[in-house]
């Protein structure tokens, strides 16, 4: 596993905030480095770092401006990116889908928009791994690159109010899994009956920004045997 070095830039935020972007110009080291860059920050709470939240190519760091300053951020993020940030070791996941008909009432529509049939959506979906780029909203929501669907699908016209929890979606060349029932506006083209969210748990959710998910289609008859937490089935 290569290690990641790249030009960024530094903006402050408020009084307690900074906004890293990292500037180079290749996709996928933007992204590992963001994504290293915030698991290194997570373990700073000691000197002062409250949150990180880490994107594509953007690193959001708030802070206790009674203990440590924007300078002192700036410092500590010009170090680790000079130094060796090492990308983590990806877990792989597959998860169970019940594509189409009341589970996914936007499969046709999809495969209409990419002018090919509804099962060949579902085999492009299912057949390649999708990789988590970032935990999203609502509510743990893994956003995700991966297998291309022949064009860019469209997000809803008119959103949905309430997104079914499990629901599989996608929009653009990503695809996501609303964990919540919370408004939405991507392609619903089917649904997982595993519960992938539990706030009692620890972890709350399975999925870290990096690891792998292949969707697995199956049958109504399998659906009551896969409706569990995450926790109490390996997936």
């Amino acid at each position: 596993m290569k290690n990641l070095k790249t030009s960024f830039s530094c903006q402050e935020y408020g009084d307690s905030a900074v906004l890293i972007n990292i500037e180079n110009t290749d996709y996928e080291t933007r992204w590992l480095t963001t994504q290293s860059l915030g698991d290194v920050l997570r373990d700073k709470t000691s000197i002062g770092i409250i949150d990180v939240v880490a994107s594509f190519q953007t690193v959001f760091i708030s802070f206790n401006a009674l203990v440590i300053s924007h300078a002192a951020v700036f410092e500590i993020v010009k170090e680790h990116l000079q130094a060796d940030l090492e990308p983590r070791t990806p877990n792989y996941f597959k998860l169970p889908v019940l594509y189409g008909d009341v589970y996914g009432p936007h499969l046709n529509h999809v495969a209409e928009v990419c002018g090919i049939s509804s099962q060949e959506v579902i085999e492009i979906h299912s057949t390649q791994d999708w990789i988590v780029r970032f935990i999203g909203s609502p509510v743990g929501a893994p956003m995700m690159d991966g297998p291309k669907l022949p064009v860019s699908v469209p997000r809803l016209q008119t959103p949905v109010a309430r997104m079914v929890p499990g629901s599989v979606a996608v929009s653009g060349l990503q695809s996501i899994i609303y964990n919540a029932p919370s408004p939405g506006g991507w392609q619903v083209i089917g649904r997982t009956p595993v519960k992938l969210f539990d706030l009692e748990a620890s972890p709350n959710m399975p999925f870290l920004a990096g690891d792998r998910i292949r969707f697995v289609p199956i049958e109504f008859s399998q659906w009551e045997s896969w409706n569990r937490y995450f926790h109490q089935v390996k997936i």
